[in-house]
């Protein structure tokens, strides 16, 4: 590869690579996506087209075989990650995997032991824990600054008012709401509690028999005693937020996909003389942040933040998640 450069390829025409990661590469400093894939040829035609990608591919496998390509992003609908990964390692590609890593902990291991067995990187793309203001949340509680945490409150809602057709609304796919948007809320708790939790319980509903839940809500409780509860909706107004309450005091934040958004810190337990303090976080754009990192890691072999492990344990918390929503029983994590 080049001596400063990583080049990806882009494995299918979605929006959020085009639209995010395409963009960010090109903000990047050691980043290039050098090609796009598609089943559909046409589809991939268009897309490098339209967004000046130098290659396309009418399959996922011929975009593999190309030699001049490091590294993937593996954009493919959320039931396609495990088979797509394992075979983009073996053809020593590393591996930047939109989230969730995969959809149950077992294909998550499989996803790791090739990347392992390849001697490749495996990385799932949660691009808001990039973000200052989880960061800055992180550290206060790290720091007992608001006092034991009592509960989390975390959330990723939007209206989808046009369903038909649409991926995250496909069994087969593995869509729902909380593996296609609940999944950032779950794993924005266990990344400002810095512990992961012990006992799941979840509570899913479909409200047009799509095979999938358009609503979910979660709770999870942690050893130090925090409940986190954590919602999923395709049917409410979009919201990106995450409270935390503790003894001391209390944490908003927001917009949790707002790089720049601010963190709001209220301490004090009398109702009326709260001290508020709103705390701007200037940042880069965290999709940019999250290239720069990955690709550093490719050419230096400096080890990621953030390895697949730490996704297989937000895929093994989701999993329960939804095992207890079948069974109305509370299931306990073992991690």
């Amino acid at each position: 590869m080049p001596k400063n450069i990583v080049r990806y390829g882009l494995m299918s025409t979605a929006q959020i690579g085009l639209n995010a990661h395409l963009q960010a590469s090109r903000e990047s400093k050691n980043s290039e996506i050098v090609s796009v894939s598609s089943r559909d040829p046409q589809k991939a035609e268009i897309a490098a087209q339209e967004h000046s990608i130098e290659r396309w591919y009418g399959s996922y496998e011929e975009q593999l075989e190309d030699t001049n390509m490091d590294a993937v992003v593996n954009a493919l609908p959320n039931s396609m990650h495990c088979e797509w990964t394992i075979k983009a390692a073996e053809a020593g590609k590393h591996i930047l995997c939109e989230k969730p890593l995969a959809v149950t902990a077992e294909d998550c291991r499989l996803m790791i032991d090739a990347a392992k067995s390849n001697n490749v990187l495996l990385v799932e793309g949660f691009t808001h824990r990039w973000n200052p203001h989880l960061r800055k949340a992180r550290e206060l509680i790290i720091n007992g600054e608001l006092g034991k945490i009592s509960t989390i409150d975390a959330s990723l809602c939007q209206i989808i008012r046009d369903p038909k057709g649409k991926i995250s609304f496909s069994k087969e796919l593995a869509g729902g709401s909380m593996w296609w948007m609940g999944c950032y809320a779950v794993y924005a708790a266990r990344f400002v509690m810095s512990e992961e939790p012990i006992r799941v319980h979840g509570v899913s509903y479909d409200s047009g028999n799509w095979g999938v839940d358009t609503t979910f809500s979660g709770t999870m409780e942690f050893p130090s005693g925090t409940i986190a509860n954590v919602s999923s909706s395709y049917e409410q107004p979009y919201r990106c937020q995450i409270s935390i309450d503790g003894s001391e005091g209390r944490i908003e934040i927001p917009g949790m996909f707002d790089d720049s958004g601010p963190i709001i810190i209220k301490k004090g337990d009398a109702r009326n003389s709260r001290d508020e303090k709103i705390i701007s976080t200037p940042a880069p754009y965290r999709f940019v942040v999250q290239f720069d990192e990955f690709s550093e890691c490719v050419l230096t072999g400096k080890k990621p933040e953030f390895p697949a492990e730490d996704g297989l344990i937000n895929t093994t918390i989701i999993e329960a998640m939804y095992k207890s929503a079948e069974s109305s029983q509370s299931v306990n994590i073992e991690l």
